[in-house]
């Protein structure tokens, strides 16, 4: 398998940056922190790190899931944000810049939502892990009542014995098994 780093086994630029905003890093699972080092360790200057969840799961020696998983958290807590498929941005304030001024005016530019130094980071972040656990809920529940196979009671009707609900739900399984449409 060719990868970025097999092709070209030079290491990334040296940056420079403040380290002040791992100081705000938020309680996360333990592949998140892994993650996060690793991309830390071979971002570019302005913190673009173009690597794929293959490679990186390979480098850390993890199933491609977990890194997934620890990409997820990283943008929950606003760490890293997908650009592209393989291709990702630290936040300003844990990336590294050729100087001091690029990284100071690329952090005079950030959405304010996704700085770091703030009061309630480690809050802000479990409401977008809970949001996001939330929906996941939601999604699988309406996959469910798709296909039919939650009980009415589940389904969110206030009538279990309301014969058209059961009769609908028992008609589409039965077309579903048949091939009808």
């Amino acid at each position: 398998m060719i990868t970025a780093t097999s092709v070209s086994p030079e290491p990334p630029e040296l940056t420079y940056g403040s380290l002040n905003g791992f100081a705000y890093l938020p309680a996360m699972p333990g592949i998140a922190y892994r993650v996060l080092t690793k991309v830390v360790g071979i971002q570019e200057p302005g913190g673009r790190c173009i690597i794929t969840e293959n490679e990186l799961a390979e480098m850390l020696n993890v199933h491609r899931s977990l890194v997934g998983r620890g990409f997820q958290c990283l943008g929950y807590a606003r760490l890293v944000f997908r650009q592209a498929k393989g291709v990702y941005r630290l936040n300003p304030m844990i990336s590294g810049y050729r100087t001091v001024a690029d990284q100071l005016a690329a952090i005079n530019e950030m959405d304010p939502e996704d700085r770091l130094d703030i009061d309630d980071y480690q809050e802000r972040y479990d409401q977008a892990v809970a949001e996001a656990e939330e929906e996941r809920r939601r999604r699988a529940a309406a996959r469910k009542r798709a296909q039919g196979t939650v009980p009415a009671e589940s389904a969110g009707t206030d009538s279990v014995e309301d014969p058209a609900v059961l009769d609908f739900a028992a008609a589409r399984r039965t077309r579903r098994r048949s091939g009808k449409k």
